[in-house]
């Protein structure tokens, strides 16, 4: 393994406390927060580390203050403060105090936020991810808003998201696209959207995000939940646990599109596309976005067992299954167009790869 010399080390080394006291001093003469807090939550991302002893960030906190300069004083009081240590946050105070330094009435009072009052969820049509929007002012009127990108199909689990400092409502101006029909803010309980967000970060963070702004972000916007108030349920509105598909594939088959499928072996066939279904968004097996088609359809992938089902004919049977299954939960007829044009595009390929594998069998 090669190592970096002694001298390279230490120019590294100083390039990086450079950065850092730049960063911090443009924070602090900022007059708004959104740059020091972003200093601070991404130090405090570095120090969240599952290699990190906790304990270093009491040793962070009271390194910088032992720099003696305001903007490394100001940093430390604003990490042990989203640290949501009271206690390291109290001798930070003391310490800004006892050097003689002023910060920011706002990051005086930064412990003293108070949720905004509203909080909204954005969501498309198959429900694959949402958007949770939360906010909060600080006692000076300065706002910070947290947008969380939750993956419903990838366990509820954090995948991106963005802070603003601009309140709830002017955040969702800059979200809403402009006259799409197909996607949906609704109002939703603040204790609700910070317990559903906090479940959201309760999974390991991917190797391949560590290293993206999002989670520099993260430690910040934990902070701002604990802003928010308490009890709310971590549930996924609308989102269903226990389908019965045996109930959702008899309807399916009483329907003019599906009595074609009636059939024993086709019924199967129809049978476990459904139980595929129940991986898309919500665990409705009705709802199929493009991707869904295309994950279903790859050909390097096994999905269907040919030996046992008419395999080959699966194409043909999700376009009747999108078309039901879409009307069932009226969707717009675009919205099933897009799905239904995924189907040809991938049809050919899968059903090759069907075939040869029923060749080479």
């Amino acid at each position: 393994m090669q190592t970096t010399p002694p001298a390279e080390l230490d120019e590294l080394m100083s390039r990086a406390a450079a950065t850092l006291s730049s960063g911090l001093r443009k924070g602090l003469e900022s007059p708004t927060p959104g740059a020091l807090l972003g200093m601070a939550s991404m130090l405090l991302a570095l120090l969240s580390a599952p290699e990190v002893d906790p304990g270093n960030t009491t040793a962070v906190v009271r390194g910088l203050a032992a720099q003696h300069r305001p903007e490394a004083s100001a940093g430390a009081l604003a990490i042990a403060t989203l640290a949501d240590d009271a206690g390291l946050r109290r001798w930070a105070r003391r310490d800004l105090a006892d050097r003689g330094y002023a910060v920011p009435r706002w990051l005086a009072q930064l412990h003293r936020a108070a949720p905004s009052g509203r909080a909204f969820e954005i969501s498309g049509p198959f429900r694959d991810r949402d958007d949770l929007v939360v906010g909060v002012t600080l006692p000076t009127g300065h706002p910070l808003t947290a947008v969380v990108r939750i993956d419903n199909e990838f366990g509820g689990r954090a995948v991106g998201g963005a802070l603003f400092e601009l309140p709830v409502d002017e955040t969702l101006e800059h979200l809403q696209p402009p006259d799409d029909a197909d996607v949906h803010i609704r109002n939703i309980d603040a204790a609700d959207a910070r317990a559903r967000i906090a479940a959201s970060f309760s999974h390991i963070d991917l190797p391949l995000a560590s290293r993206t702004d999002w989670h520099s972000q993260r430690p910040l916007v934990r902070w701002l939940l604990t802003r928010l108030p308490t009890g709310g349920e971590p549930r996924v509105p609308g989102q269903v646990d226990d389908v019965d598909v045996d109930h959702v594939l008899r309807r399916f088959l009483a329907s003019p599109w599906g009595r074609p499928w009636v059939r024993g072996h086709l019924s199967a066939l129809a049978e476990h596309v459904l139980g595929d279904g129940l991986a898309n968004g919500l665990g409705d097996p009705l709802l199929w976005a493009p991707h869904h088609v295309a994950r279903l359809l790859d050909p390097t992938h096994r999905h269907i067992d040919a030996d046992e089902l008419d395999a080959v004919r699966t194409p043909e049977l999700l376009r009747d299954l999108i078309r039901y299954g879409h009307g069932e939960r009226g969707l717009r007829q675009e919205l099933t167009d897009r799905s239904l044009r995924e189907v040809d595009r991938c049809a050919d390929a899968f059903i090759r790869s069907v075939r040869a594998r029923e060749e080479a069998a």
